[in-house]
């Protein structure tokens, strides 16, 4: 075979073969955006401040970030803003079944700096007050209830979506992290979901799936 003919077609595989693996490392179907982000559970809720998220709780009304078609935070979540565990202003995210979640999503521009994001989660299965629990709404005792909670951070411009977040939550509280972004969404619109879905914490997968966010705040440092 031809010397010249042979080296064009190993020219022709390199250049395909780069170029294929070009289009599956920018793919977050094929290939996840993975960066480590250091994640903090805190102690006590946080100083919200309310400047890039515009944070329910501080802010809107009781219907506001479910309801109001004006609102800048759209989702599914299930019920409305009501009160659970010593807070108000509460969101149920509870998922629609075992494969489909629900969700509030917003998006912001963060200007040129370094961030951390702040929120406060819980299943709330037994912190219903007591008419809701005569209805039949919450009352899983112990460790049984519990529900996946996941925060997402998509790069607008980019299209690449990171999972900052991801944790089996269980009744028992309120759980407030903080996790350290940096400079990775710096100058940049972004899209901020949480989500839930059905998990399963050794008592099956149904059982109390009362996931809910009280509070999310980006913070500059």
């Amino acid at each position: 075979m031809n010397t010249k003919f042979l080296a064009v077609i190993v020219i022709v595989l390199f250049v395909t073969i780069i170029f294929l693996y070009y289009i599956l490392i920018n793919s977050k179907v094929i290939f996840p955006t993975r960066t480590a982000f250091k994640t903090e559970l805190m102690s006590s809720k946080p100083k919200l401040l309310g400047i890039y998220v515009r944070n329910p709780d501080m802010i809107y009304s009781k219907h506001d970030w479910l309801f109001n078609l004006n609102s800048e935070w759209n989702g599914t979540g299930y019920a409305e803003s009501l009160s659970f565990g010593g807070r108000d202003g509460v969101i149920s995210i509870h998922p629609v079944d075992l494969h489909q979640g629900r969700y509030v999503e917003q998006e912001v521009y963060l200007p040129q700096g370094k961030y951390r994001i702040f929120f406060g989660l819980a299943d709330i299965a037994d912190m219903f007050p007591p008419d809701w629990m005569e209805r039949g709404f919450g009352g899983f005792g112990g460790q049984c209830a519990d529900v996946g909670i996941r925060v997402k951070i998509a790069d607008i411009s980019s299209n690449k979506e990171y999972v900052i977040f991801d944790k089996v939550i269980k009744n028992g509280g309120w759980y407030d992290y903080s996790v350290d972004l940096g400079s990775l969404f710096s100058n940049k619109r972004i899209k901020v979901r949480v989500e839930s879905y059905a998990a399963d914490n050794g008592c099956g997968i149904w059982n109390g799936e009362w996931a809910a966010v009280d509070y999310i705040d980006i913070q500059p440092y």
